[in-house]
């Protein structure tokens, strides 16, 4: 409300009223959101209470103190003098009132003294946001409607905010002027929570059984069953059972070069492969015409997600040592092996597409693999 200025609207209380004919007048109460205004009165809420050291008036006197015999410009001085006497009609209730209500018993006789709608508005403070007992005339307030304890506070902490945003801004010009020496962080030091704040950078993550306890000097990464979920694939192994394939990298011997967890997906006649967050292969299984015999167009991007740079370099040094490639994929019908050769003689290129020479085998018995 203060970053778009809408608060403006309600340091004067204003009320529409209506007539229709026939019926008796209504009148229209000009409201904020009460959501939004009550985080506004909250966060504005310390500095009418004497014991916080952001009360105004230690503000005020903090200003005087630090400037000494300097002065400040006319225009500065103006809005200092402005900030105290608007303060101190909120605080003392005694003046800047835009109306009162005054109370009356079924025989029209006026109950107590008028309140003003300062008093109101600090009642609904005490009595509503807070939740406290509030005392002397303040307590008399409780006695109205809801509705008229928050017209009146969404002024009373309306004004407070533009009380407290010419002082800020106010100081910040003096303190360049003058060099009151407020420490650098003060003017960096977080407060609020921003949309920024919602997100955060994590290197490493790792995920644990429910009520696991972590020993002082293991790390989380050392522990058994612990999950790296910065790894997309570790994620998708722990998380979605149902997306795991083992790749297997050999020579052309069957000889074991390393293993590797993988996820895959099977849509109609492509089948998709992430090995290790480190790089993506997608196969045509489906019909394709017009291939030389035996050929399956196969493309490989390499994509490197944010994980372990070190798995990153195995996986790859792997691929290079590797004649074969050998996805195992447990499926409700059996196992899928999808093999995939590297080496060069294996591969054929026309119309600038890249083939590589591969099968995809299915219906055959789980672990069927003695790799």
């Amino acid at each position: 409300m203060v970053k778009d200025q809408s608060v403006l609207k309600y340091v004067n209380p204003t009320f529409t009223i209506q007539r229709r004919e026939g019926e008796p007048i209504r009148l229209k109460y000009h409201m904020p959101d009460q959501e939004v205004f009550e985080s506004l009165a909250a966060r504005t809420r310390p500095c009418i209470l004497e014991r916080e050291p952001v009360y105004l008036d230690k503000v005020f006197r903090s200003v005087t103190m630090c400037l000494g015999a300097r002065k400040m410009s006319e225009t500065a001085q103006k809005c200092f003098d402005e900030c105290k006497a608007h303060f101190a009609h909120l605080r003392d209730k005694d003046g800047g009132t835009s109306y009162s209500i005054q109370m009356f018993d079924t025989n029209d006789v006026p109950q107590g003294e008028p309140m003003s709608d300062l008093l109101i508005g600090e009642a609904w403070l005490y009595s509503d946001l807070v939740h406290t007992d509030p005392q002397g005339r303040k307590a008399e307030a409780t006695a109205l409607s809801y509705r008229d304890r928050y017209y009146a506070g969404t002024s009373f902490f309306s004004q407070l905010s533009i009380i407290i945003v010419n002082m800020l801004n106010l100081i910040t010009a003096l303190n360049r002027d003058f060099g009151f020496g407020i420490d650098p962080k003060a003017w960096e030091e977080q407060v609020v929570a921003a949309d920024e704040d919602s997100e955060r950078v994590a290197e490493n993550m790792y995920m644990l059984p429910q009520g696991t306890q972590i020993p002082d000097g293991v790390r989380p990464k050392d522990m058994p069953n612990a999950v790296d979920v910065s790894s997309m694939t570790e994620t998708a192994w722990a998380l979605n059972p149902q997306q795991r394939a083992t790749i297997i990298l050999c020579k052309a011997d069957g000889q074991l070069v390393d293993r590797f967890h993988g996820i895959y997906s099977w849509n109609d006649d492509k089948m998709t492969l992430l090995v290790g967050d480190t790089f993506i292969c997608e196969l045509g299984i489906g019909q394709q015409a017009a291939l030389p015999a035996g050929f399956k167009e196969i493309e490989v991007t390499r994509r490197v997600f944010k994980g372990d740079p070190t798995m990153t370099t195995k996986v790859w040094d792997a691929v290079k040592r590797a004649d074969l490639m050998i996805g195992v994929i447990p499926r409700k019908e059996g196992t899928a092996y999808v093999i995939v050769p590297f080496r060069e003689n294996q591969v054929h290129v026309e119309n600038g597409r890249m083939l590589v020479r591969s099968a995809v085998e299915e219906d055959h018995p789980t672990g069927g693999t003695s790799m």
